[in-house]
């Protein structure tokens, strides 16, 4: 995921053994970025690191629906056949990425990669058009209610059964929070106070720096990757931000982009990026994507009912802020 189309955190790397210590890491199709402002000495700096970035690297070989080897991709091989066995994190994962179905009553649903393939965004690919009879055909496959998921007696592992042929279980849409809420409970575990864990475009921020709260800007959707429109002060709290600027094309002066409306199973036309400030990454990065679809006001009573806070930007360029930034925020106007 490209990194300059998501939240930018606006924290130098270390200049001196006062400042924060930074380390980047190539995980999960991303950079993953560890930063520890508390006072640590050598090896247990480097234990705190290693600990952290380690849950990423579980993660790229248990859940990856593009790895046919994976635990996550032998489920997708067993769709609509018997049940298929899974290690414990992966069931967790499951089980949350189902509660933030039900929790959105469908907008966020990891049966979604059911349509891999169809939408094509990445670099190098051609910008084309879906069949529509295609899209059609494979969104009826798309139902969170057909994903089936039992203990196994005596063990922390959990069965999971997709109900039907061709159903796919995708979990980037969540994975990427869940791992950075795990690595915070680590560095907690640590002994770690001052920090932030950034994965692609989800974050939790933790503590303070130097004395003060971690900044944070959010990116300007029309604007250059490094500008912002809008900056705010973050204490123990997880950012998430989706925009229709990180995988996108356009064809006939319309943007098609990652972002689905899962009602319709097309590109989602209600917003240009959402950010949500959540208890927890998992929480924000279900919110944030579901946010999207919705847009605007109806963005906002979502993101709010669950407990978070948003900024959306919707499709014709006006910016929601929930009453709880009210006053928090610096903000400026988005580019057109």
């Amino acid at each position: 995921m490209n990194l300059a189309g998501l939240l930018m955190v606006l924290a130098a790397a270390p200049a001196a053994p006062m400042e924060p210590v930074r380390e980047d890491r190539d995980l999960m199709h991303t950079t993953v970025t560890v930063v520890i402002a508390d006072r640590v000495a050598e090896p247990r700096l480097s234990q705190a690191f290693d600990d952290a970035f380690s849950v990423f690297a579980d993660i790229e070989d248990t859940m990856n629906e593009w790895k046919s080897d994976s635990a996550l991709g032998q489920i997708n091989a067993g769709a609509g056949g018997a049940p298929v066995r899974a290690p414990a994190p992966l069931c967790a994962v499951i089980r949350l990425s189902l509660e933030g179905a039900r929790e959105t009553d469908g907008l966020f649903d990891p049966t979604w990669a059911a349509l891999k393939g169809l939408w094509r965004f990445g670099d190098g690919e051609p910008h084309a058009l879906p069949a529509s009879d295609l899209v059609e055909r494979a969104c009826k496959l798309v139902n969170y209610r057909d994903v089936e998921v039992k203990p196994v007696p005596g063990s922390p592992d959990c069965t999971v059964r997709l109900k039907r042929a061709g159903m796919q279980l995708g979990l980037g849409g969540v994975v990427k929070g869940w791992g950075v809420d795990q690595a915070v409970a680590r560095l907690r575990a640590r002994g770690m106070k001052n920090f932030f864990v950034q994965a692609g475009g989800d974050l939790y921020f933790a503590g303070k720096k130097a004395g003060r709260p971690w900044r944070s800007g959010i990116r300007d959707p029309r604007g250059a990757p490094d500008q912002s429109f809008a900056k705010l002060d973050v204490e123990d709290r997880a950012f998430s931000t989706s925009g229709d600027y990180e995988h996108f094309f356009v064809l006939d002066e319309v943007r098609y982009h990652h972002i689905i409306d899962l009602r319709s199973c097309w590109p989602a036309r209600a917003s240009r990026s959402v950010t949500v400030l959540a208890r927890s990454a998992t929480d924000a990065e279900f919110l944030t994507k579901s946010a999207f679809v919705l847009g605007g006001e109806p963005g906002l009573k979502l993101v709010e009912r669950h407990g978070g806070a948003a900024v959306i930007v919707d499709a014709a360029n006006a910016v929601h802020v929930s009453k709880a930034l009210s006053g928090k925020l610096e903000l400026s106007s988005p580019s057109p």
